[in-house]
């Protein structure tokens, strides 16, 4: 019995003597917690006062680096939810108001930083620099936000359905963006890729006039530089002969390709019954495309409305049967239509297909 209130004895005054221990630990600490919530206090503060100011760049920053600080902290779920997105889309809506595009630009490239996979803005923001960014100031951005919105929808998304808007058409939104990509390429003298964009928009959305007429613009400039250069590179007898060489048929291929792309594009831009266009570009595109039927079909135009027709009733390209090829002195004597210049410049930007989100 001794021994066992002598053992207890001992382990209570080991209590006795780790207790200071460990209330010692715990006053410690205290001061330490109490600086990480004035710390976060503080941190809020900061957001709290620039907001209160009006200065919401600075607040976006301050709310950011609270969060970098303190992911869980008390205010951190109604920033990151709530604050951040909200005044994100209120200084968009300002920047979209004063037409400002270097503040839409950077505004748009920090939201996708954070929400990479948000088509409203993808889309939103292709639109608004394909509209605003009329120097192309700001392509490669316009580019990434077009690519984007691409990538997204081709996964499956579609956008956030507006009020009072018309459903979201996945055809026409394709075609809007691949159009946005190819004037890119178009301003960066890039044709070729120019080219297979608009292509790419008229096989997607084989209803809109403007992707034929582009694709048909684009096909001419290249008919006419190949047209000239054939006419350089090789001598009369050359072009004539019954036989021709392998480099002059070959050139020869490459003016009928052209030829044959301005002919179906414009074929259908003429069959399409939406066609806005105005009345004296319509005549030159007709003009154009009557020459080079022409020079394709021995002379004759027969068939050719019909092509048109065709154009007008399909829902698809509608082609020109294979012709019967020039002999090569017709193609020797043969000029550019309309001297290789489009018929007329770039028609004004095509209105966005889907609306810009709500600010």
């Amino acid at each position: 019995m001794k021994r066992l209130i002598a053992t207890v004895a001992v382990l209570m005054f080991m209590l006795a003597l780790s207790a200071p221990l460990a209330f010692g630990r715990a006053v410690s600490a205290l001061p330490a917690a109490q600086d990480a919530a004035a710390d976060e206090a503080a941190a809020y503060k900061a957001w709290y006062d620039a907001n209160n100011a009006k200065d919401y760049p600075k607040a976006i920053q301050l709310a950011n680096a609270y969060l970098e600080k303190y992911p869980k902290g008390q205010y951190a779920a109604y920033l990151k939810d709530k604050w951040i997105p909200g005044m994100r889309q209120k200084m968009l809506g300002d920047a979209v108001a004063a037409k400002n595009v270097g503040e839409i630009d950077r505004l748009g490239k920090d939201i996708l930083a954070t929400d990479p996979d948000n088509l409203d803005y993808s889309l939103f923001l292709a639109s608004q620099l394909r509209t605003l960014d009329t120097n192309f100031q700001y392509a490669p951005d316009m580019v990434q936000f077009t690519e984007t919105s691409i990538r997204l929808i081709d996964s499956g998304k579609t956008p956030t359905p507006q009020q009072g808007q018309p459903p979201f058409n996945k055809a026409v939104t394709l075609g809007y963006l691949h159009d946005t990509l190819a004037s890119v390429e178009e301003h960066n003298k890039n044709t070729d890729k120019a080219l297979e964009h608009y292509e790419q928009a008229a096989a997607i959305d084989a209803m809109n006039a403007r992707y034929f007429f582009n694709v048909g613009r684009l096909h001419q400039v290249r008919y006419a530089a190949a047209a000239e250069d054939f006419q350089k590179r090789f001598t009369a007898e050359e072009r004539s002969a019954p036989e021709p060489k392998p480099e002059v048929k070959a050139a020869l291929d490459k003016v009928n390709a052209e030829a044959d792309g301005v002919i179906n594009n414009w074929a259908r831009f003429m069959g399409l019954p939406k066609n806005d266009y105005p009345a004296d570009v319509k005549q030159k595109v007709m003009t154009a495309l009557t020459d080079l039927y022409k020079y394709r079909n021995n002379n004759s135009t027969d068939g050719l409305q019909k092509l048109i027709d065709d154009n007008k009733n399909s829902p698809t390209l509608v082609k020109m049967p294979p012709p019967v090829e020039p002999k090569p002195q017709a193609a020797a004597d043969q000029k550019p239509a309309a001297d290789g210049k489009p018929a007329t410049g770039q028609p004004a930007a095509a209105k966005p297909a889907t609306k810009k989100p709500r600010l």
